[in-house]
């Protein structure tokens, strides 16, 4: 399938992958550029093999996330600070999009600050459903174990908020990775990181040479 180059309006930021003259090769870019970088052809004279389409990124706004794990790096932003050796911090979405959180200010909910995370939808849509987990979340949240005073930064964490809720909503059926903090940050977090990771990696590729060929497929 071909399709006659034409410009696009783009949003700077927003990975583009398309194919021009070879089908074994991708092209990402944020922005299309004018001349092939593989044969040097003016790309507004030429067909492509593959039109611009989105690279959909990993991250989200924790408010359009409903019954929801949110992830963020505890400092800083995913696509600039990140690193495997990062600390993160984990919370959880009502059916409205509020973040109940626990650091040492204690239980927080609603704040504005998830604006690029990354999400994991626990629970399906299920209006019965959602309202029994943000009946519980809420109660959850008052009581004495989450006081700020009980915060450890070792011991009595963010996951422990996390991995106790879902745990007492007794998802640990639906997700045998509940067993433990270990297991779960194995099987519910890291693959979620590592996903975004690839993608920042890239990100960082593009930002710096403007243009990145990728064998298709990979």
């Amino acid at each position: 399938m071909f399709f006659i180059w034409k410009k696009l309006r783009m949003e700077l930021g927003e990975i583009r992958c398309f194919q021009h003259c070879d089908r074994k090769q991708n092209i990402l870019c944020f922005i299309v550029p004018i001349i092939c970088p593989l044969c040097g052809q003016d790309l507004t004279q030429s067909r492509l093999r593959i039109p611009p389409y989105i690279i959909e990124s990993p991250f989200t706004e924790a408010d359009i996330t409903q019954c929801s794990l949110v992830i963020k790096p505890t400092i800083g932003h995913f696509l600039y600070d990140f690193s495997n050796n990062s600390n993160l911090h984990i919370g959880l979405t009502d059916s409205s999009g509020n973040v109940y959180e626990f650091d040492e200010r204690g239980v927080t909910v609603g704040d504005k600050t998830w604006t690029h995370c990354l999400s994991i939808k626990i629970l399906d849509e299920h209006e019965q459903l959602e309202n029994k987990w943000d009946h519980s979340l809420e109660q959850f949240a008052n009581e004495k174990l989450w006081k700020k005073e009980c915060y450890d930064e070792n011991s009595q964490n963010c996951f422990d908020f996390v991995l106790h809720f879902l745990q007492c909503f007794e998802l640990d059926r639906q997700y045998s990775c509940l067993v433990d903090k270990s297991v779960f940050c194995e099987k519910m977090i890291l693959p979620a990181t590592r996903r975004a990771g690839k993608y920042i990696t890239l990100y960082k590729q593009i930002e710096e040479s403007q243009v990145v060929i990728q064998n298709a497929g990979q």
